[in-house]
């Protein structure tokens, strides 16, 4: 391997003197060839030798004569193969430099090992904003170092390659010049890949480095990945059927005990191989219907259950990264395949659907979570009918054991990937990165969401606890990143679609939904805190006009957002108190829902979410924000602390207790006396429509008086 070291002080001139000189000799034994035939053997023949005697003589010089051909391609090839070297390690050097140029403009540090570090100027540590310059100088020293480690990985595949292109075209003959070299570029490499690939098992430990080396520094090239996909044969067959035949072979010695690491680098790479050839349709409408082909033919258990899929998408989670096109392709087809097929799950499957990354979707539904136009693609009802069967129809393996996996174990599942890619396509951003500074949704976005909830909520109450814990985080997740939509559902009785994104789902399914994940504490406390955010921002847009008497009235436009904002904190509160109603007898559960809040609301800052990188709200908004979870935290520990029986609208007024203080914070940021009496006709409005909403949700959403 190439050290930082190395490739900094390295002197490439003779390598590309060996290429110039290897050039030399390939043109001096290129003029050689056929002059032992035509001045050697015409002499003695035109003075009529003759005999046994002379044909062994011309037979011999017309064999020196081949081995001043084979020694000419041989030395050609070699040639090329320093050029290329040379030209590789060119490149390497250059993008190290460039990125020690930029390190210097950046006051960066690099050490002789390649250490990138950082120090804060004097003048700067004392500055209210050093904080700030520390995490830019860490994110430009971070992207320093990756740009040298890419540049010493180029020039370590450019060695490793040359390596074995010179080692396979020399030959093993110690009597013999190769006579098929192959030379330098992808096509010759992809070649000599393909030919070792058949070995499989029976690689030596040479030949499985030189393997890893080929696919290493070629994989992500295109004509070595279509020249090796189209030369593949697997026991006679070819093409696709002999990928998902190497797809078995390579991933079983992967997971073997002999070289597993170094099978584990060739079955990566060929999944790198896969998606930079199928990349723009790069192998062609006809092989990728033939691949999906013949991932549909069950393979060759005797139990008749199809490995052939799961062999495919075994291939497409090993390490490479698919193009939208491709990935939608095979997953709309896959669950096409999987929905018409007259067996399910095992039955399909295969003993292995129920272990870890054993459903063939769940390595699909890892690529799509990372890619949300694809992921909105595959899910968009406009198009298909994949979300409703994989929201509702479709068996996750081991369901009914969900409720007992780790929150690792549970992400990790393909039923919780499944609920990333749902995460993904419906807030178009990849999970858990950071919120974008507006939230947009599109229209694909808004059709997902709106199917989502209206499937999820169902159409009457009942089964609004049967939301599977793989989906709670995410749901929780979208419901925070619509909750412009969401607080205007909660908080009117609207004759149509929410503002802004124009969401059609009842009020009554959004909360069966929101219901479903206060299983899980934090994602509950997720929704709770984005709606707190939600109404401290509309009401930090409101002047001193709010406490304005019109006819002994406050002002009607902020009287109506304090009565929409008390409906939507009663319409929450409903579900926390049906939550806890419904553990009433255990008392286990209600501990943990408690600690989990207390560190939501009081182990951490408000304006601060897990997982989340929340904009500011602005510093009047995030007051509103602070004396509202502040409060809210208090009051929901004394309810815990109280058995959950009687009237819980009564028992339960977190939310009236937030709304109360921070119209009081309101009232003191524009000098309102505490006793206004304007200010206690909003409060008590508010207390009205925030019991109303109690009750409505109880018994429209729940089914309970």
């Amino acid at each position: 391997m190439v050290s930082f070291k190395e490739l900094h002080e390295a002197e490439f001139s003779a390598v590309s003197d060996a290429a110039e000189a290897w050039a030399g000799v390939a043109k001096a034994l290129t003029a050689l060839d056929g002059r032992v035939t035509k001045d050697l053997t015409s002499t003695p023949q035109r003075a009529g030798w003759k005999g046994a005697a002379a044909d062994e003589a011309t037979k011999v010089m017309q064999g020196i004569d081949g081995d001043f051909k084979q020694a000419s391609a041989v030395a050609t090839a070699l040639a090329a193969i320093m050029k290329t070297a040379a030209e590789d390690f060119a490149a390497a050097r250059r993008d190290l430099d460039t990125a020690l140029h930029d390190a210097q403009t950046q006051d960066l540090t690099v050490s002789a090992d390649g250490t990138v570090s950082w120090t804060l100027p004097k003048e700067a540590r004392n500055d209210p904003d050093s904080r700030l310059l520390a995490q830019d100088l860490d994110a430009k020293a971070k992207a320093i170092s990756a740009r040298l480690t890419k540049a010493v990985q180029k020039a370590t595949a450019a060695d490793q390659r040359a390596s074995v292109d010179l080692q396979a075209d020399i030959g093993t003959s110690t009597t013999a010049f190769n006579p098929t070299p192959g030379g330098s570029g992808p096509v010759a490499d992809a070649k000599r890949a393909t030919d070792l690939m058949s070995k499989g098992g029976s690689l030596s430990d040479d030949q499985l480095k030189q393997l890893q080396a080929l696919m290493a520094a070629n994989a992500e090239n295109k004509d070595f990945s279509t020249t090796l996909l189209n030369g593949l044969n697997y026991g006679g067959k070819t093409g696709p059927e002999a990928l998902l035949g190497y797809s078995k072979a390579y991933g079983g010695l992967a997971h073997g005990n002999h070289n597993a690491k170094g099978y584990q680098d060739v079955y990566g790479n060929l999944s790198v191989v896969l998606a930079t050839a199928t990349r723009d349709g790069g192998m062609g409408k006809g092989w990728e219907d033939g691949l999906l082909a013949a991932a549909r033919r069950p393979g060759g258990s005797a139990a008749g259950w199809n490995d052939n899929y799961p062999a495919l998408t075994a291939l497409m989670g090993a390490g490479g990264r698919y193009d939208k096109a491709f990935l939608v392709k095979v997953s709309d087809d896959l669950v096409d395949y999987e929905r018409n097929s007259k067996t399910k799950g095992s039955d399909l499957w295969g003993p292995n659907w129920s272990a870890r990354e054993g459903d063939p979707l769940g390595p699909l539904m890892k690529q799509l979570r990372t890619d949300p136009a694809a992921a909105g693609e595959f899910l968009d009802p406009g198009r298909n009918k994949n979300l409703t069967y994989l929201l509702k129809d479709r068996a996750w393996p081991d369901a009914d054991l969900e409720g007992k996996l780790s929150a690792d174990e549970l992400r990790n599942s393909s039923h919780g990937l499944f609920g990333q890619v749902l995460e993904a396509a419906t807030t178009g951003r990849e999970p858990g990165s950071p919120q974008p500074p507006v939230r947009l949704h599109d229209a694909t976005m808004t059709r997902i969401m709106d199917s989502a909830l209206s499937t999820l909520g169902g159409d009457r109450a009942g089964h609004e606890n049967d939301l599977s814990p793989a989906l709670r985080r995410p749901l929780a997740d979208m419901v925070s990143d619509y909750v412009a939509d969401t607080h205007d559902i909660l908080s009117k009785d609207l004759p149509g679609p929410s503002q802004p994104g124009g969401l059609n789902a009842t009020r009554e399914q959004l909360l069966r939904v929101i219901r479903g994940t206060a299983e899980d504490p934090d994602s509950y406390a997720l929704i709770h805190l984005a709606e707190t955010h939600e109404v401290a921002r509309r009401m930090a847009e409101y002047g001193p006009e709010a406490f304005k008497d019109v006819n002994g009235r406050p002002d009607p436009r902020f009287e109506s957002f304090v009565n929409e904002a008390g409906k939507a904190f009663g319409a929450l509160d409903a579900v926390q108190a049906d939550t806890i109603s419904d553990h009433k007898s255990d008392e286990q559960f209600k501990v943990n829902w408690k600690a989990k809040m207390d560190y939501h609301y009081v182990g951490t800052l408000a304006n601060m979410l897990p997982g989340k990188d929340w904009l500011p709200v602005g510093d009047i908004a995030q007051r509103y924000v602070d004396v509202a979870t502040s409060e809210w935290a208090n009051k929901v520990n004394a309810a815990l602390d109280t058995k959950a029986q009687g009237d819980l609208s009564s028992l339960y007024t977190t939310g009236q207790s937030q709304m109360q203080v921070m119209l009081k914070q309101k009232a003191d940021d524009l000098g309102v006396p505490g006793r206004d009496v304007l200010l206690a006709q909003l409060t008590d409005s508010a207390n009205i429509h925030y019991y109303t909403s109690i009750t409505q949700a109880h018994n429209a959403a729940f089914g309970k008086g």
